[in-house]
């Protein structure tokens, strides 16, 4: 799948953007990927890829220490790709204030090697069907929190430059938060 034609210009191209790089991850990697978060803080932007265990249990897990990682960054906004079962595709859904976007390119898995060929063309979705994923709709901090020392030991273990899943800023490149 091709890059956008142009830089992005607003929240909803940089969603469409994060898509269009994920199928790319898929065509590179010639498998599935791990859902791969991007969020903007005050400071840059940051990537972080994640493994989701199948549990909702553990699933929550993840996202209540991201929920963190969000809040002490004091993250405005992120967009997460991921590849959906059904239907067969690779999806991306934004969430900055008021604004929600979630859009996804199907998959056609044969023939492989997979190329741009293998992906349709962007479809954007409604935006009531962010209503009915809550742990991606509260990721975001909603207002003022506090920071134990315990919550920056438990970011430090999940995102830190040794962590399970080390959060890279953007426009350097660095490992670690």
């Amino acid at each position: 799948m091709e890059r956008l034609p142009h830089d992005p210009r607003n929240f909803r191209d940089i969603v469409e953007a994060d898509l269009r790089r994920a199928a790319r991850l898929v065509i590179k990697v010639q498998d599935e990927i791990d859902p791969q978060f991007r969020f903007a803080t005050p400071e840059g932007d940051y990537h972080l890829p994640v493994m989701l265990p199948a549990d909702l249990y553990g699933r929550k897990v993840i996202f209540r220490a991201i929920a963190l990682l969000f809040a002490w960054k004091q993250a405005f906004g992120y967009t997460l790709a991921s590849e959906l079962h059904r239907p067969d595709s690779v999806l991306c859904v934004g969430f900055m204030g008021k604004e929600r976007y979630a859009c996804l390119s199907r998959i056609t898995r044969q023939p492989k090697p997979w190329t741009a060929k293998n992906f349709g063309p962007v479809e954007w979705l409604p935006d009531h069907h962010l209503d009915d994923d809550p742990l991606l709709s509260e990721l975001l901090l909603q207002g003022v929190r506090e920071m134990s020392a315990k919550d920056l030991a438990t970011i430090e273990k999940w995102f830190g430059a040794r962590g399970k899943f080390p959060a890279m800023k953007i426009a350097t490149g660095e490992l670690g938060i």
